[in-house]
């Protein structure tokens, strides 16, 4: 059986930099691509990507009738290409990124070369700033590049990444993150030994072109990302307490930090706001549970 690479780029009001993603995934032979539009304008967006992409026959447009958020649009769209392509690996792509000449062949040889790893994910070319493996430090929810913290575990930027479903338990995602967050906890819950980076750049990305860098949006989901991940985090009452402080430290200094120099009350606001949404989100959760 001839090995597959199938596409999965999520949209959300925002045709125009999804095109572009589309075409550099078919410029590198994707075999197939799944356009999850969760844009909720009435259709919209997804009208402009059917009327640029209805005759290409390599291109499916699934128009979700909500916005179901960044992890659960993601987790449909794995279930949709492994439904019609059970064998394909999946290469997940942020619309307002582009893949470089030569991606998915090293990806996937990274792939084959570590048959233990459920992914494998580039460095990342962010607006000129190159990185690659991340690392969150579960105390205090600090993020850092290239050197890790101590107590610091590796995540992928979910910004790109290719996918092995036959290796993985699904969902890839935890569906508790609406955006920002979900490929922390991925991290953390594969380990490293399960993720195989590959240096080189491989990726263009422009960056939060849909949620807007210092958007109320942006700051409470950051926000509620962050407490969301503590209570995931901890084995007891004892670590969540703990996590949970080193949080409030955390938050309110990068609140402050960024209405400071943005001249902003939104960050605060965003603080109490993105709390109030991930106690309601862990609510609902031990609900279900």
């Amino acid at each position: 059986m001839n090995l597959i690479t199938c596409g999965l780029v999520l949209n959300y009001r925002d045709p125009k930099r999804t095109g572009q993603c589309i075409e550099s995934l078919l410029a590198e032979g994707i075999h197939h691509i799944l356009v999850w539009d969760n844009s909720a304008d009435d259709g919209h967006s997804a009208k402009i990507l059917a009327k640029r992409w209805r005759h290409d026959s390599r291109i499916t447009l699934y128009e979700s009738p909500t916005n179901l958020g960044f992890a659960a649009g993601v987790n449909r769209g794995i279930e949709w290409l492994q439904t019609h392509h059970p064998s394909a690996r999946i290469l997940l792509i942020n619309n307002d990124a582009r893949l470089l000449p030569g991606a998915v062949r090293l990806l996937n040889s990274a792939l084959d070369q570590h048959p233990q790893a459920a992914l494998a994910y580039p460095a990342i070319d962010h607006n000129g700033i190159v990185r690659g493996t991340a690392y969150y430090q579960k105390h205090l929810g600090l993020l850092t590049f290239h050197k890790p913290l101590p107590y610091s575990f590796s995540y992928p930027s979910g910004c790109a990444l290719l996918i092995a479903p036959q290796r993985i338990t699904p969902p890839l995602f935890d569906e508790d993150f609406f955006m920002y967050g979900e490929d922390w906890l991925l991290g953390w819950r594969l380990g490293p030994e399960r993720q195989t980076f590959v240096p080189d750049v491989l990726v263009q990305h422009e960056g939060t072109a849909s949620s807007g860098v210092g958007s109320k949006f942006y700051e409470t989901h950051i926000v509620a990302g962050h407490w969301i991940l503590a209570d995931k985090l901890a084995r007891n009452p004892t670590e969540r307490l703990l996590f949970k402080a080193g949080r409030w430290l955390s938050l309110t200094a990068r609140a402050t930090v960024r209405a400071v120099r943005h001249r902003s009350l939104i960050p605060f606001q965003a603080l109490i706001e993105g709390q109030r949404l991930a106690k309601q989100k862990i609510t609902d959760s031990d609900v279900v549970a």
